[in-house]
């Protein structure tokens, strides 16, 4: 099933609506509470979480709390960071039977009686299900279904489809997590609202020092990816193509980062690149805490990838505008935009492609640099956190339950 660009404007919601002082009026003073997991855990949805909280308490005047299933580390700093209150529930997400039941119970009475929310935003799929399960007894107007990757750890239960029905939204920030839903629960799809990511245009730094370190010389070209190293990312395609690029003149003076934790595929592609011979030329360099240093230090930014949402990879190089390339999938498209994929993006797994639009934009610096500022005017206009939050507050409207 392919998303045409008609059907993507509408299933992202029209941007006429209510204007931001109507929608202040609406929402100043509504009690938000976020669920999104572990609170020494941060990742991507996480840090959804965390800008929406922001946008919401800066902008809306809004009352944001967090709810946690336990600890107090990095997520919480960056929850307080934000305006919001972190408020740990010792919930046992894996509980079974009765005692499942009982625990559901418990996070419902603690919710109504002492957090008191108007709209329940669970961030990831488990924290769906949970909240789902029990958000009419909290007293609540509004929870949703939010669809964060492209479908990992989704069965079709009678439960899943359960929520699937009765819950007053379904929402997913990429084209791919849609079309997955659509097609697992057979939905209508105009039942599931895509909302993109919201993307902070992040100021620009100096990667000069950071490539020093690593042994890259100023008058060599540095390609980068950045995603965590597993079997649904496509590294072996990057590689390949890397390798015909290293085999042309202008190849040999290239050097190529892979940045992201290793995962399920890290000793695969180790041995890939040994058998390549890219040794020399090839850092595996694990977790990057400042990514914005990495990526500015980065003349080219590639994104290799069998199928996924819209990844932030790619986002937050488009924001320091980097140009990026990648294969040929509905989040690179979401992300670049469907009229540039032929400009940017190789059929999945096609490395000899892949290879041909490395060497183009190497070889022209000028194209890299214009490509560069499209895709940070992309950012500003499709990706901006304001954008994201106007059309959160637009779906609650569309979708809350009358008052109790």
């Amino acid at each position: 099933m392919t998303t045409g660009m008609a059907e993507q404007d509408t299933l992202m919601g029209s941007v006429s609506g209510p204007d931001p002082g109507e929608l202040k009026a609406d929402f100043r003073g509504a009690r938000f509470v976020l669920a999104a997991g572990h609170f020494d855990y941060f990742g991507g949805a996480e840090r959804q979480a965390v800008l929406l909280a922001r946008e919401l308490i800066s902008e809306y005047e809004a009352d944001v709390k967090f709810v946690g299933w336990g600890g107090d580390g990095i997520f919480a700093d960056h929850v307080r960071s934000a305006g919001a209150v972190p408020v740990v529930f010792p919930f046992h997400l894996h509980g079974r039977g009765l005692r499942q039941k009982l625990a559901l119970l418990r996070l419902a009475k603690f919710l109504r009686v002492q957090m008191k929310p108007d709209y329940l935003l669970p961030f990831v799929g488990p924290h769906c299900k949970v909240i789902g399960a029990i958000w009419r007894l909290t007293g609540a107007r509004f929870c949703w279904w939010n669809q964060r990757d492209e479908g990992r750890g989704i069965h079709g239960t009678r439960f899943e489809r359960r929520l699937m029905r009765t819950l007053p939204a379904i929402v997913s920030n990429s084209w791919e997590g849609h079309e997955f839903l659509v097609r697992k629960f057979g939905l209508d799809p105009g039942r599931v609202r895509v909302i993109n990511n919201g993307v902070v245009i992040p100021e620009a730094v100096d990667g000069r020092e950071w490539r020093r370190a690593q042994g890259i010389a100023d008058d060599q070209m540095l390609l980068l990816m950045l995603a965590n190293v597993t079997r649904f990312k496509d590294h072996a395609t990057l590689l390949r193509a890397f390798s015909q690029v290293r085999a042309t003149e202008l190849g040999r003076h290239c050097q190529m980062v892979l940045a992201g934790s290793a995962g399920d595929a890290t000793e695969s592609i180790k041995a890939l690149a040994f058998d390549l011979g890219l040794g020399e030329c090839l850092k595996i360099t694990g977790v990057i805490r400042d990514t914005n240093v990495v990526l500015s230090a980065s003349d080219l930014v590639v994104h290799s990838s069998l199928t996924e949402g819209c990844p932030n990879g790619a986002l937050e190089a488009m924001a320091l505008g980097k140009c990026v390339l990648g294969t040929d999938i509905s989040g690179m498209r979401q992300a670049l935009g469907e009229h540039n994929r032929q400009r940017f993006l190789a059929p999945a797994q096609d490395s000899g492609r892949l290879a041909e639009l490395m060497l183009r934009y190497l070889e022209n610096a000028d194209q890299r640099v214009a490509a560069g500022l499209e895709n940070r005017s992309r950012i500003r206009s499709e990706f901006s956190v304001a954008k994201m939050t106007r059309r959160v507050l637009m779906t609650i409207q569309d979708r809350r339950v009358r008052p109790h």
